[in-house]
């Protein structure tokens, strides 16, 4: 599965993303149900869409905590109830043995009484990667108020985990004994409760530093098209980059 790094995100900096679109030349567009079920019923992980000139130095440094401020912030509601943001934390526990990955689920929610971890097995599936631009319209400062466009490139990675849950519950003599355990805490924002896409940062445990960070769809991908990311999918990624000031 491809891992992304500040490495890759430099090294596709320069690709010509145009010729990377046309690829697939002009085959029909059409939307995989199969891969939004599989995804909806946690069968297997989001796709994900990576920000390429943005580097895990500048979000840790110069962006996060300005982000974070701003999610804050839209999260109290208003008078009128509404919320701008929409924000989700999960802790996650992963298992690297030098055979296989597993998460370790807490089933509270089933098991309330019990609260029995359930033991789920990650196994990488790789997929295509391709690099993708999208244009933002950015307003200059008054008085002039200019209107130029942005050209944001992306990197669009369909690798994904197929997620098997174990016949049995955790049971320590399922993992090899050369392992080592990853705690880390996902923070998913999203524009409205029901949205298909979002934005996510992966935390380490205590939330100080950002470890990564990226977009998922759960149907904003297009096999064999040049476009690649649907409207729908680019209209809420232009949202969270304006949103955010990341082009700013």
């Amino acid at each position: 599965m491809t891992t992304p790094t500040n490495h890759v995100r430099n090294q596709r900096r320069n690709q010509n993303a145009r010729q990377a679109m046309m690829i697939s030349g002009l085959s029909t567009i059409y939307r995989n149900q199969t891969t939004t079920h599989a995804i909806q019923t946690h069968q297997q992980t989001e796709p994900r869409i990576f920000l390429l000139d943005i580097t895990l130095k500048d979000m840790n440094e110069r962006m996060y905590s300005k982000i974070h401020a701003i999610i804050e912030k839209g999260r109290i509601r208003g008078r009128d109830g509404t919320e701008t943001f929409f924000v989700y934390k999960k802790k996650e526990h992963v298992i690297m043995s030098e055979d296989n990955i597993y998460e370790i689920r807490d089933q509270a929610h089933i098991k309330p009484r019990d609260n029995i971890p359930l033991l789920i097995e990650r196994i990488p599936v790789d997929g295509a990667v391709t690099p993708v631009e999208i244009g933002i319209l950015v307003t200059s400062a008054p008085p002039s108020f200019e209107t130029t466009t942005v050209i944001v490139p992306l990197l669009v990675d369909e690798s994904y985990y197929k997620l098997i849950t174990s016949s049995t519950e955790f049971n320590g003599s399922h993992i090899s004994p050369n392992h080592i355990v990853d705690r880390y805490t996902k923070i998913i924002v999203k524009l409205h409760p029901k949205s298909m896409n979002s934005f996510v940062f992966i935390m380490n445990e205590n939330e100080t530093e950002v470890l990564d960070f990226y977009f998922t769809t759960e149907n904003g991908i297009i096999k064999n098209s040049k476009d690649k990311i649907t409207t729908t999918c680019k209209e809420d990624i232009i949202s969270f980059i304006d949103h955010f000031k990341l082009c700013s």
